[in-house]
């Protein structure tokens, strides 16, 4: 099945919400939002056992210090806006969950955009995959309207696309560039390592850093 955001059939966000049952998902993304993070969360997350998550190096070891927030946030609403406090909580207690692992492949971007569940039970009808262009953020799971098109394939079964998908997503989750740490690069040029998703985690949580008035005042 086709899966865009302009044509009747399901949009990708409808199609995981849909036929996700208990089991485990992998997922390939360029990068994420904040809101379709936390969509998934609050639609899957009971049913999920465990979550691999692969994100291209989103900052490049850039040590530019809003790029990274500006990318989890993307170019949102004012009515968005509003909701951003309690989506980064919702995003942040699903990352800090032990069942989510995160890598990032680092120094490269990834332009590659996947999705694979695979079921608890052992029947082969539940297992799926979406597989195209969409990254998992609102416009790219079809949340919110975009000019962006957007195309990707889906299919339920353990057919031979869905098997050399697997295999695709298992060599590059043990490739050498696939790092679970995050290098960052200070104001004097040093550069630290960081667990990749605590790096996540701490951007995230600097969106409901609690302010004093005075603090807004200035």
């Amino acid at each position: 099945m086709i899966l865009d955001n302009e044509n009747n059939n399901l949009k990708v966000y409808e199609w995981i919400s849909k036929y996700t049952e208990n089991g485990k998902l992998d997922i390939v993304t360029g990068y994420f939002t904040i809101g379709a993070l936390a969509y998934l969360s609050e639609q899957v997350n009971s049913k999920i056992t465990d979550f691999r998550l692969i994100l291209g190096d989103i900052v490049n070891i850039d040590p530019e210090e809003n790029r990274p927030l500006d990318l989890l946030n993307e170019n949102i609403t004012i009515e968005a806006a509003l909701k951003l406090n309690s989506l980064s909580r919702e995003a942040v207690r699903f990352l800090k969950q032990d069942k989510v692992v995160a890598k990032t492949l680092e120094p490269n971007f990834c332009h590659a955009k996947n999705y694979l569940f695979s079921p608890e039970k052992d029947d082969d009808r539940n297992k799926y995959f979406i597989s195209g262009s969409s990254n998992l953020t609102e416009a790219g799971i079809g949340l919110k309207k975009t000019n962006n098109v957007e195309l990707n394939i889906a299919e339920t079964g353990n057919n031979n696309q869905y098997k050399e998908l697997v295999k695709w997503f298992e060599d590059l989750w043990k490739k050498p560039q696939a790092h679970k740490e995050k290098t960052l690069i200070s104001e004097d040029g040093s550069k630290e390592k960081i667990d990749f998703k605590q790096y996540l985690i701490n951007e995230i949580e600097k969106i409901f850093v609690q302010y004093s008035p005075r603090e807004i005042y200035i």
